[in-house]
This record gives structure tokens, sequence and C-alpha cells, in this order.
């Protein structure tokens, strides 16, 4: 299946809904309809076949007023769509080095890994403060493959990085100790203390790294 959609063209309409989808929480058609530009039907043929395929799902969304809505959501067959820098294979070396070199191993791997990690976005992004390095880390993350997007919450004074993709799922489920080092990779590189919040229903993923404006 994954063969046959990808061939088309990078600007395949079931892609770009897969995209779209993985952005939110779950879109409904009408929304979907807004974002990717093409008619109601049109979206909702779509829909269905990639329904079909396994990689969305439907559930009733509650509204303010009125009667649920349908939305679409990814499933985790969906996940193949979406980049991962670091391959099983690279997670089978984790696994290796921990059964030969004992369970600390691999932690320390991990730590030269992010250290050299903080240093690439930190030399790429020398130049840039306060927000524009905010915006800048988020631009990194997402030519990375995170699917990462930039907000600023003026009422809160916050900035916030979230994240619509890991592209080291593999790795965050087996070692969970990366969870830090990814905070602690945000905090060096914005000069600031940083809050990681993950979540994940389904084929939804979506973690948000938060920090308090300095003005």
């Amino acid at each position: 299946m994954k063969t046959k959609l990808l061939n088309r063209s990078p600007n395949s309409p079931k892609l770009s809904i897969l995209r779209e989808i993985k952005r939110s929480q779950g879109l409904s058609v009408t929304e979907l309809c807004q974002r990717v530009g093409l008619s109601y039907m049109g979206i909702k043929q779509h829909c269905i076949g990639l329904e079909r395929e396994g990689y969305v799902d439907t559930w009733r969304r509650p509204k303010g007023m009125g009667r649920p809505e349908k939305a679409y959501r990814l499933t985790e067959g969906a996940k193949e769509f979406f980049p991962s820098r670091y391959p099983q294979f690279s997670l089978q070396i984790l696994d290796s080095v921990k059964e030969i070199y004992g369970s600390l191993a691999p932690e320390k791997i991990l730590h030269n890994i992010y250290k050299a990690e903080t240093a690439r976005y930190e030399i790429k992004l020398q130049k840039l403060d306060g927000e524009a390095r905010f915006r800048g880390l988020a631009q990194l993350r997402e030519e990375d493959g995170y699917m990462a997007e930039y907000s600023f919450d003026n009422s809160a004074r916050l900035h916030r990085i979230t994240e619509f993709n890991s592209a080291i799922a593999d790795c965050l489920e087996s070692f969970p100790v990366i969870h830090d080092y990814e905070r602690q990779l945000f905090e060096k590189v914005l000069r600031t203390k940083v809050r990681r919040e993950e979540e994940r229903v389904g084929g939804l993923y979506r973690c948000t790294f938060t920090a308090a404006s300095a003005s």
C-alpha cells in the first residue's frame, strides 16, 4: 500500500491528508477541505480509501453545541509514512551494546549522541536570540523529520515547539532516558528551562516543549 501511495507524487492528495491529520488531534472532512484545498466529496472519498487501507479511523468528536461530528485520526499503520532517523537496525545495536557491556552502556552512547546534536543545533543557531531562536530550532527539528511547529501563547507568555512525529520512536520506547536527553537538549539550545509533555493515542503522537518568555 505504502509504495503505491507514495509513488503517485509528493503532492499526492492522500499523502497531504495524512500529513494534515498528523499535525492535529484529528480532523473532520470540512477541516481537511480547508487545509488541503480539495472539494468535500473529493476529501471524503480519499478518507474512505485511507480508512479501507487501514491508515485512518474515525470517532465522534464532541462539539460545543449540537451533535458530535465525525473526525479522522491516524492509526498505527500510518507510522510507515513518516520519517525515522534511527531505523530498527540502530535499536538493535543499542540492545546488543546493552547485552554485551551492561545496562549503562547504551545510556553513555545516547549521552554522546545528544551532546553532539546539541552542539550541531547551537552552531546553526548561534546568531539567533529570543523568539528567532525558538523558530530556528523548530525549523531544524522539522528538517530532521519531527514535523515541528513553533507557536507563542501571548496570554500566558509561553513559547511552544510542538512535534507531531517522533523520528526516534522505536528508541524512545526502549530507552525512556531519551525523554530527559531531549528536554536537556532543548534547554541548552534555548538557554532556558523547558517542560516536555508527550501524548500518544493510537496513531497520534504529540510532544510539546514549553518555555516561559524572558520578556
